[in-house]
């Protein structure tokens, strides 16, 4: 099951859209689940980080779609993001925010079959990234890209999520080794970090998806260069 949320002003072009995506992914062979957004800041106000897809047109009152995604992208970094706009060229802007791609209306149909497909392989392969997490009463399986940071304290390991946080057993190092390829780094011995969710640096305090943790003076370089490293891989 595929969950997606069209955000688009325009009842007509929403309820167009919706029924072209429906068929397309029934067409590949999936299901989905679609809601329906007028505006974006109800969208954003009632948001949880369990859609799979967006389609946030650009052109909206009281906040344009660019606004909304960057908000978005505050409380989910892994959802896929596609904009739809009047005017192409209004989409040039979409990778500040990590769109994965963008429709100008009206929307052709063979041309949102070549994206869609792009966005359900890319949604594919984000799902497939999991890690299991051992704890007290058994075990459970996390989406690599939920994680925000892994903290010890209390010689237990706290996985903190987009939208929970978990307690688990084992150490720090094991974690490390498991999240490192992911792009995980610490930012002194007591957290492992998501660098994806990095938002700022100052005053030896790293921001990781609104919350704020202390970098140590002897991890800043090694951090730093991890997190370099990866934007310039995104």
């Amino acid at each position: 099951m595929i969950r997606v949320a069209i955000i688009e002003d325009d009842a007509d072009d929403a309820a167009e859209l919706k029924k072209n995506v429906e068929d397309v992914i029934g067409e590949l062979g999936k299901t989905c689940e679609i809601a329906m957004f007028g505006n974006p800041l109800r969208f954003l106000d009632a948001y949880k980080p369990d859609y799979d897809l967006v389609f946030m047109d650009i052109e909206m009152p009281a906040m344009n779609g660019l606004e909304a995604a960057k908000i978005l992208r505050q409380k989910d970094k892994s959802v896929v993001l596609i904009f739809v706009t009047n005017v192409a060229r209004f989409a040039v802007d979409g990778y500040t925010v990590d769109a994965a791609d963008f429709l100008v209306k009206p929307v052709e149909a063979g041309n949102l079959r070549v994206k869609l497909t792009r966005a359900l392989n890319k949604i594919d392969n984000g799902k497939a990234e999991r890690i299991i997490i051992r704890c007290k009463t058994g075990a459970c399986v996390e989406i690599v890209s939920r994680i925000k940071y892994v903290e010890v304290m209390d010689h237990k390991l706290l996985f903190h999520t987009v939208d929970k946080t978990i307690a688990a057993t084992g150490s720090l190092n094991k974690v490390e080794a498991q999240l490192k390829k992911y792009g995980f780094s610490k930012c002194n011995s007591c957290y492992l970090v998501n660098l994806d969710y990095v938002t700022e640096i100052n005053d030896k305090t790293v921001h990781v998806g609104g919350d704020r943790l202390v970098m140590s003076r002897g991890r800043t370089k090694p951090f730093m260069k991890d997190l370099a490293n990866r934007l310039g891989g995104v």
